[in-house]
């Protein structure tokens, strides 16, 4: 570590929670921190400060001089929400900082401390405890941006007294954000998961055809970082079953309920998601619209998961291929039930952005804007595709119980290699197309403004490296409203592209 040169003023760090998701964001802001100051971060609760003045207070009994820090703060960068830490609410209350809005936000300042002038002060301040870690990642992926080598500790801590005044307040414009993969090539759990909220995603949806041994511990590890796991599992889907009939539903209703009772029940899963047979072009049945039998089945079997769990979350896959105009026959669903929205068209639902899919981009906007508004008070779900996905011909879907997500780093390093060119094409793809994304989700938030979108990325190392067109698709669904130029700055900073293996 290099000494300060002479004048140099001193960081503190002042939290308001260590538990949960503060704590987390706390030990990641820490972390990214420790790379600029090249000296050992003093790290304070809030409760040890006063808020007007950041001068430490002191214990009861406790003699000044032995101290071993000086009694008030130099620069200070601020962590928590008005609750939680009472010098970001003294900030508020005074007008210094705007206050955080809506779910999930957080408001990012920087300038000179009100205090002292001469001091300079960051602020993260959320809305919740998801708003504080956001806002942690979002301070630390703007820092990242700050080019200045490792080897140079002076200019370091230097780039970070000279952080530009600002006064950000930001929320995400799609409530849900996330995405859905087959269990089984997850390779590290952690680093999947770390990737995740490094982009600001708060769900994942994992389907697989038995539970893993280790779901619990998956859950926890996700908590911590605000992401919701959502546990996907065989209704029916690849069953062949016929839905038109008793037998066919009562076959695929016990073979749900079975599997949450022996795999699902009790565990700290946040909601189902499964899959009906609706996989195909047919759209009726026996004189009757698919999407009819499907609403008269899942009913059935929803009226038992929730006679099991009243708080149960359920996300119903329909694939809009057998579907189509016939949307209006799912008008008798529970309410209680998220209708999530697969093959609904052109992109953003197509398994490539190739520029062949952009032609019905249009129809694809129109119909995706009438699903929408359909069933009032309920979520717009979806499933976007455009990435990686399951190679089906090499790969084996059918597994039994299994330990997801621990695989060794050499095996990441050597498949994400392997599988690189691939994601270039994919890349390069979303480079040219991002903007009838942004503008997708703009025009389906305004006929819904309750959206959840979890995006199909299967087997391609996610949990190894952040790629540009996921990062494009994460930042498109925190903010679909900034300029195309703004989104894809946002999207290319290193913090966020990082290799994790």
């Amino acid at each position: 570590m290099a000494d300060l040169t002479p004048g140099e003023k001193r960081w503190t760090l002042v939290y308001g929670s260590y538990e949960g998701v503060e704590q987390q964001a706390l030990t990641e802001l820490y972390r990214g921190l420790n790379l600029y100051v090249n000296y050992v971060l003093p790290v304070r609760p809030a409760s040890d400060v006063d808020p007007k003045t950041l001068a430490l207070r002191l214990k009861p009994g406790t003699d000044r001089q032995s101290r071993r820090y000086q009694p008030v703060c130099e620069h200070v960068v601020l962590l928590g929400t008005v609750r939680s830490n009472p010098v970001i609410a003294q900030l508020v209350a005074d007008k210094v900082i705007p206050a955080p809005a809506g779910a999930q936000g957080f408001t990012w300042w920087v300038g000179p401390a009100p205090w002292n002038a001469e001091h300079r002060l960051m602020v993260v301040a959320g809305a919740d405890a998801v708003g504080v870690y956001y806002g942690a990642q979002e301070l630390l992926a703007a820092l990242s941006d700050q080019v200045v080598p490792l080897d140079k500790p002076v200019e370091r801590r230097a780039a970070l007294a000279k952080l530009a005044d600002r006064s950000v307040v930001e929320a995400p414009a799609v409530k849900e954000r996330g995405i859905w993969t087959w269990g089984y090539v997850i390779y590290d759990y952690r680093r999947f998961l770390d990737n995740m909220a490094r982009l600001k995603f708060n769900m994942l949806t994992i389907w697989n055809s038995e539970a893993p041994v280790n779901l619990r511990e998956i859950c926890d590890y996700a908590h911590q970082r605000g992401i919701k796991i959502i546990a996907g599992f065989n209704w029916g889907w690849g069953y062949k079953r016929d839905i038109s009939t008793a037998e066919g539903r009562a076959f695929i209703k016990e073979l749900a309920l079975d599997a949450y009772r022996e795999e699902y029940a009790g565990l700290p899963i946040d909601g189902l998601y499964f899959q009906s047979e609706t996989e195909h072009k047919t759209q009726e049945i026996n004189g009757r619209s698919v999407a009819a039998w499907c609403c008269d089945m899942v009913n059935e079997i929803a009226k038992e998961f929730y006679a099991l769990d009243p708080k149960l979350s359920i996300q119903f896959g329909l694939h809009a291929t057998s579907i189509r105009a016939h949307y209006t026959d799912l008008a008798g669903l529970d309410p209680k039930l998220v209708i999530t929205w697969e093959d609904a068209g052109a992109l953003p639902f197509s398994y490539s952005p190739n520029p062949s899919q952009d032609d019905g981009f249009e129809s694809t906007l129109a119909y995706s804007k009438q699903l929408a508004a359909f069933r009032p008070g309920s979520p717009f779900a979806l499933v976007p595709k455009g990435w990686m996905c399951l190679r089906w011909g090499d790969e084996f879907a059918k597994h039994g119980p299994f330990l997801l997500g621990e695989r060794d780093p050499a095996y990441l390093r050597e498949r994400l290699a392997a599988r690189q060119g691939e994601w270039n094409g994919i890349n390069a793809g979303w480079f040219r197309h991002y903007p009838l994304a942004a503008r997708f989700y703009r025009e389906v938030c305004a006929v819904n403004p309750n959206v959840w979108a979890t995006g199909l990325v299967e087997d391609g190392l996610f949990d190894g490296r952040v790629q540009p067109s996921v990062s494009l698709f994460a930042e498109t669904l925190w903010n679909p409203h900034q300029s195309d130029a703004d989104l894809l700055a946002r999207a290319m900073r290193p913090y966020v592209l990082s290799e994790t293996v």
